[in-house]
């Protein structure tokens, strides 16, 4: 059993132990930024954009020795570092509740979606995520003399066939027609008329357009170090999507509508010449077959199209799938253990509560392989290390088409 096939097993029967850590923050040294427009790139896409590993997988590779040393500068004196010339937005939600993890401000750990795990005790608690933005902040900040400002717009599960679908790739009402008429034979009491579904074409790509005019709107609010007399310029997007696009019967007309995309984001943005970067869907690493293989060759299309040329690139993502311990033989253990002691009669003094019994036996026991990783396999594993990575290799793509 291949070890990402034990973790979605073991996510069944219950989340993978985490605890929460306290968001202290050592500011990082500001490199003395040049004056100029702020650079504001957008990023954009479904559930791996916005981000779902436990900021907890940091920690596991930057105690590792093997990866310490890739890893350490997350990290300023034991607490998480700041990074006061890169800022960040994720969706300005009016309600957030004990979420841990910020919508706006400087870049650091956080920036992902809240993680949903249970503590040693068994507790349901609520743990920051990140997402590529990490890495892609890291790289942007580096390489630019001037601040920048990351727009993160993303939602999970999300289809460029569908509620991302660009405005000059439309389907016609006759096919909209058509569609609602077989959701309506495949479920007779869904809730769906013309009017909604044709609706819901375009949805997200019109609010990608809306969530980036509500920030830079108000600019200062969410980069209070914002100087008018500089400006900003809409320097790039950054995109990292598929998942929905090609599990199932998949999207044959992918590659067009993806290209009427960048047409169409680059005119309504008003930036004719805007770089593009798609971010690979990385899934089960370099040799990935079936749909998977498909699909990237279908993004891979689209940078390859001549008037993309020097404009558009894709970035490769599936050289950084996780890798974490195997403990196939581990789990066919615990496995057998535990159904030994299901088998127990339920007033039998020696059986042990099923919870209780994998908390000790397979949470507390593997506790330092289990903490490489945090979600499924669509979720990259919910590797922090992996996220990293992969935003690394998108604003590497940015700055070479740049250049």
């Amino acid at each position: 059993m291949q070890a990402n096939t034990v973790r979605r097993f073991a996510f069944t029967f219950a989340c993978i132990v985490a605890t929460i850590l306290p968001f202290q923050h050592a500011l990082a040294q500001s490199k003395g930024k040049a004056k100029g427009p702020i650079k504001v790139f957008i990023l954009s896409g479904q559930s791996n954009m916005e981000g779902k590993a436990s900021v907890t997988t940091l920690d596991a590779v930057i105690d590792d020795a093997k990866t310490h040393d890739e890893f350490k500068h997350l990290k300023t004196d034991g607490k998480w570092t700041v990074r006061d010339d890169v800022w960040v937005t994720f969706l300005d939600k009016s309600v957030r509740g004990s979420s841990p993890s910020p919508l706006h401000g400087p870049l650091t750990v956080g920036f992902g979606s809240d993680k949903n795990e249970r503590d040693e005790n068994g507790k349901r608690i609520t743990v920051a995520g990140i997402g590529p933005e990490l890495g892609i902040g890291w790289v942007l900040g580096e390489h630019f003399d001037q601040q920048v400002l990351l727009i993160k717009a993303a939602w999970g599960g999300r289809a460029v066939k569908y509620s991302f679908r660009p405005p000059s790739a439309m389907p016609t009402d006759g096919e909209i027609k058509a569609q609602v008429a077989e959701i309506k034979q495949r479920k007779p009491d869904a809730e769906v008329t013309f009017e909604s579904h044709k609706a819901g074409y375009g949805s997200d790509y019109r609010k990608v357009l809306s969530e980036t005019k509500r920030v830079l709107d108000d600019i200062r609010k969410y980069f209070p170090d914002y100087d008018e007399s500089q400006g900003y310029e809409i320097a790039g997007f950054i995109w990292f999507q598929g998942w929905n696009d090609g599990v199932g019967s998949g999207n044959p007309q992918y590659t067009e509508q993806m290209a009427a995309f960048i047409r169409d984001m680059r005119k309504d943005l008003k930036t004719p010449n805007l770089p593009f970067v798609i971010g690979e869907l990385g899934t089960d690493g370099p040799e990935a077959e079936g749909w998977i293989e498909t699909f990237r060759k279908q993004q891979a299309a689209v940078a390859a199209m001549p008037e993309f040329k020097g404009n558009v690139a894709f970035a490769k993502t599936s050289l950084y799938w996780p890798t974490p311990p195997d403990l196939s033989k581990e789990w066919t253990a615990f496995r057998a253990a535990a159904q030994a002691n299901e088998k127990k009669a339920q007033d039998d003094p020696t059986r042990v509560d099923p919870g209780q019994f994998f908390q000790v036996n397979w949470q507390q026991k593997y506790h330092k392989e289990l903490a490489f990783t945090s979600d499924k396999r669509y979720h990259y594993l919910g590797s922090g290390a992996c996220y990293y990575r992969m935003g690394q290799a998108m604003g590497k793509a940015m700055i070479d088409l740049m250049k």
